[in-house]
């Protein structure tokens, strides 16, 4: 044997001898366990996890190439971010726009509509004023969460300003439930001024048998026990009536249980006194008292009030809230919903009579409640399908409404942060439909823009060099509002950070492919 190839066998000989120990102490570390202690069966383990390691191999490939493009992937953060975003919340949600300031001004779009909404701020409540192109005119609602002198005065003064002439008679007076915050300041203005026809909730007044309290009667004129007697008569003789002409079966029940549709307050008590004897007209004809029910109507040529809730008069609810009307305005075809409190029970009955009475795809919606949590859920909204979407509401209120819930179930169905209006921040809001003024067509944002709108541009005045004339244009409809703040919902959607997915990739794929995959082929193996 040459020395060369004596050094080669020496060589080799070593080589073999480290895979030998490193094979000895691979098995002492998986058995604990010197190799010339293994039994045979302990041998064929280590041989099977050896071979399952090899394996599976082609796992922990995958996992390192997910791993890899998912890190890749941060360098396009700043485009992908957005298209999740955008995805998950509705496009141009993630960052809300400040518009400051709506098209044209409070009395521009009222001078130069066919028909006017009004949400008049009234705090924590509800009051929506309805000009009606035919010269009628509606008032859903009109309350706070506490009764004050100053904002009754407003809203009466709003009326004369905005909706009454000399003379005038209100046609529509719609409660839509017996809640304060929508019927304080009914009575006021039935004291005020006479109504032809009132819409009312199947909630009835029943005495208590105590004298009213006081500090609910801003007129100190507290009724007698005598007086609240003689009302709730009235009431007991109406649910006859109604039971035997539509055989409702409505029962008054006890005010004093939560479950009932009996309510005894004192402006319950004023407002239903005063239905009861209100008259219009140089005939003093007596107002019609109606109990609207889904299906029921009214309106003009161009117009139509229709009821969607209650659905049933015979229902009794936990709550006062699900006792609301909810109506439609159509007018023309452009629609638009109110919903008083309805909460999700209410919706829910609504949405089950869709086969008698379909809901319609609507431009505007006033959401339930204030913007409560408690209602406009997911389904509501989206068989509605706004495209703006009003809250009246208190300025940080203690209900915390509107409630993030509800913004984000409307950013969800795609209505625009720039088209929520909130009273509170933003006062009075009027609503223009079938506009035709002069507005600057460089700031139209908060115009609906219709399949029968048309829209001309400025242009420059040619006698001058530094003025602008404006063209007339028409909107099926236009928006502006008193208040200082931006038509912005109060706070935004929290965005999708781009690296949380990817560390969460990482993690659930690692899981995956590594331990959940393996244990699951080792499983099938052993079954056959």
């Amino acid at each position: 044997m040459s020395w060369d190839k004596y050094n080669e066998a020496r060589k080799k000989a070593r080589e073999a001898q480290n895979k030998l120990n490193k094979a000895s102490k691979t098995v002492d570390k998986l058995t604990g366990k010197s190799d010339d202690k293994l039994t045979k069966s302990e041998i064929n383990q280590v041989k099977t996890a050896a071979k399952n390691a090899k394996s599976y191999k082609w796992l922990f490939s995958i996992w390192a190439i997910i791993t890899i493009a998912a890190l890749v992937s941060l360098l396009f953060t700043s485009s992908i971010e957005p298209a999740i975003n955008n995805w998950i919340y509705g496009n141009n949600n993630t960052t809300a726009s400040d518009d400051s300031g709506a098209v044209g001004t409070f009395a521009d779009v009222v001078t130069n509509s066919e028909l006017k909404i009004h949400y008049v701020f009234v705090g924590q409540g509800d009051c929506i004023l309805i000009d009606l192109p035919d010269g009628k005119n509606a008032i859903i609602d009109s309350g706070s969460e506490a009764y004050s002198s100053e904002t009754s005065a407003k809203v009466l003064s709003y009326i004369d300003t905005y909706l009454l002439d000399d003379g005038e008679i209100i046609d529509y007076m719609i409660l839509t439930h017996p809640d304060s915050d929508h019927l304080f300041y009914l009575p006021d203005i039935l004291d005020e001024y006479e109504v032809a026809n009132i819409y009312r909730p199947y909630t009835f007044f029943v005495s208590d048998g105590e004298d009213s309290n006081q500090r609910l009667d801003p007129d100190n004129t507290i009724a007698t026990v005598e007086e609240q007697v003689a009302v709730e008569a009235k009431e007991r003789a109406a649910v006859a009536e109604l039971n035997s002409e539509y055989g409702y079966g409505i029962t008054i029940g006890d005010p004093t249980k939560s479950t009932t549709n009996a309510k005894s307050t004192d402006i319950m008590y004023k407002f239903i006194s005063r239905i009861y004897s209100e008259t219009y007209g140089p005939n003093d004809t007596p107002a019609e008292i109606h109990y609207p029910i889904a299906g029921a109507s009214f309106g003009g040529d161009e117009y139509s009030f229709t009821f969607y809730a209650p659905v049933t008069p015979s229902n009794v609810y936990d709550s006062w809230n699900n006792y609301s009307s909810v109506i439609v305005l159509d007018y023309n075809g452009t629609k638009i919903a109110f919903t008083g409190d309805a909460e999700t029970d209410e919706e829910d009955e609504i949405l089950a009579n869709e086969s008698k009475l379909d809901l319609p795809d609507v431009d505007i919606m006033d959401m339930g409640h204030h913007g409560s949590s408690t209602s406009s859920q997911d389904a509501f909204v989206k068989a509605l399908n706004p495209e703006y979407a009003i809250i009246s509401c208190g300025i940080d209120n203690k209900y915390g409404h509107p409630n993030q819930e509800t913004i984000d179930t409307l950013y969800n169905n795609g209505v625009d942060s720039n088209h929520i209006f909130i009273t509170a921040q933003s006062g009075d809001i009027v609503i223009g439909f079938g506009y035709n003024g002069a507005i600057n067509a460089d700031n139209e944002e908060n115009a609906g823009t219709g399949d029968t709108s048309t829209t001309e541009p400025a242009t420059a005045d040619a006698t001058t060099d530094d003025t602008t004339e404006t063209t007339p244009v028409t909107h099926d409809y236009i928006i502006a509002y008193t208040g200082e703040a931006s038509i912005v919902a109060p706070t935004e959607p929290t965005p999708i950070k781009w690296w949380y997915i990817v560390v969460g990739i990482i993690v659930i794929s690692g899981i995956i492919l590594l331990v959940i995959v393996p244990s699951v082929i080792k499983s099938v193996k052993k079954k056959k």
